[in-house]
């Protein structure tokens, strides 16, 4: 019979071991290693939260006309980002800090509803945050997720995505800086992929581009971690006021 081991003092593992077994005798993994592989399942594009039927704006501000080069498509990107660091980051990190005061999660829900002027953002935001939830809730044991799932259905929450996001990486032991990083990088692939399936970049091409552009990642944290929710902001209008247009679109193939 097979086995394996990975140094002297390691336990040997049977290749036709059960959980159970491996249990019994005490054989551990690394303290982190349930985190990051939680950190990767949740930052999967297969991960179902709805992502893939919106374009943060980039596909009313292509068919307006807005997006004529590679220039002016690298500029919108960063400025969406720009926007979801000055908007939603504070945020984020406040959900994520408060994650188990259900009352100050819902002020802070209200607070968010308030601050999202831009109806298709709002509409967005709401969805991708239920599924986010309605998902996770499936995925994931924790019963403060299912808490959330029901403050949603009681409609005492709207369930935005930015405060549901920072409480499920806190459930489920994500550190901080972690969960920014990867709220900030679904929003850069939500646009790369929007672009590739619009057919105006090809796959190595965003893929190419994404790596250039996620470098901005830290730096838009960075300038973002210590505001408070009460001076969260769009940063640059005009990829707000396109995203806004989306639905006055003739045709469309996102839902924002």
């Amino acid at each position: 019979m097979a086995s394996s081991t990975s140094g002297s003092d390691k336990v040997p593992v049977e290749n036709n071991m059960t959980v159970e077994d491996i249990q019994r005798q005490g054989i551990s993994r690394p303290a982190n290693m349930s985190s990051m592989l939680t950190l990767l399942q949740i930052a999967d594009s297969g991960f179902p939260t709805g992502g893939f039927s919106h374009s943060m704006g980039y596909e009313a501000a292509l068919k307006k006309g807005h997006i004529t080069n590679m220039v002016r498509f690298k500029e919108f990107v960063l400025s969406a980002m720009e926007n979801v660091g000055s908007s939603s980051i504070p945020f984020v990190k406040a959900a994520y800090l408060n994650n188990c005061a259900m009352s100050e999660i819902e002020a802070l829900d209200k607070l968010c509803e308030a601050c999202l002027n831009n109806h298709v953002a709002k509409r967005a935001s709401i969805q991708q945050g239920k599924s986010l939830i309605s998902t996770s809730s499936e995925a994931f044991p924790d019963g403060r997720i299912k808490q959330l799932k029901v403050l949603i259905n009681e409609d005492r929450v709207k369930g935005h995505h930015a405060l549901m996001f920072g409480c499920l990486c806190a459930y489920v032991n994500i550190t901080l800086n972690d969960c920014l990083e990867v709220y900030m990088y679904n929003a850069l692939r939500t646009i790369m992929a929007s672009a590739v399936r619009l057919g105006n970049l090809g796959p190595l091409e965003a893929q190419h581009i994404q790596y250039e552009m996620q470098q901005c990642i830290g730096r838009i944290i960075e300038r973002n971690f210590d505001s408070p929710v009460e001076d969260t902001a769009i940063t640059f209008p005009i990829v707000d006021i396109l995203q806004n247009t989306h639905d006055t679109l003739f045709s469309r193939l996102f839902v924002s």
